[in-house]
Formats: structure tokens, C-alpha cells, sequence
């Protein structure tokens, strides 16, 4: 037994041209290939790309190496201050 929309699909069609149900046929197909073609690049797209796990670990590790860097570079900048410092008291002493 059809359902309603079959049967409505069935009555529009027999109201129409023959060439409008060609026209409906060929529409049809070409999106059908479309969408197929689609859904295989995106498959691809998705199994090539690395998982969001793998970019949320990537972007952790690069905020850990920053923090590490500013780290760095801060007890550097401290460790030049002190030298300085104790290059003025040694100045001032002699």
C-alpha cells in the first residue's frame, strides 16, 4: 500500500508534461550524484584531518611551551637585574 506521499508524488506526476517529468527524472539524478560526491569528499576531508582530540592536545602543548618560554625568559631578565644590581654596589664600594 503507497503511502500519502507516494500518492501525492503519483497524482503530480500524472498532471504534468512528459517533459516535465523528464525534466523531474534528470534534476533528480544529478542531485543524487551531487550529494554522493559530497558525502565522499567529506569522508575523505574527515578521515585525513587530525581528530579534535589531537587538535585540542596540540594547542595545550603549545600554550605549555609559551608558558615555559615566558618562564625562561623571565628568570632571565631577573637573573640580569641581580647582576646589575650587584655591579653597581661593587661600583660604588670601590
Amino acid at each position: 500500500m503507497p503511502t500519502t506521499q507516494t500518492t501525492k508524488r503519483r497524482t503530480a506526476a500524472t498532471k504534468r508534461s512528459t517533459t516535465a517529468k523528464k525534466a523531474a527524472g534528470t534534476r533528480a539524478r544529478k542531485t543524487a550524484t551531487t550529494n554522493a560526491g559530497r558525502a565522499k569528499t567529506n569522508a575523505k576531508r574527515r578521515v585525513n584531518a587530525p581528530s579534535t582530540n589531537a587538535r585540542g592536545l596540540r594547542a595545550q602543548a603549545e600554550f605549555v611551551g609559551a608558558v615555559a618560554g615566558n618562564v625562561v625568559q623571565t628568570g632571565v631578565n631577573a637573573g640580569s637585574k641581580v647582576a646589575v644590581g650587584v655591579a653597581k654596589r661593587v661600583a660604588d664600594i670601590l
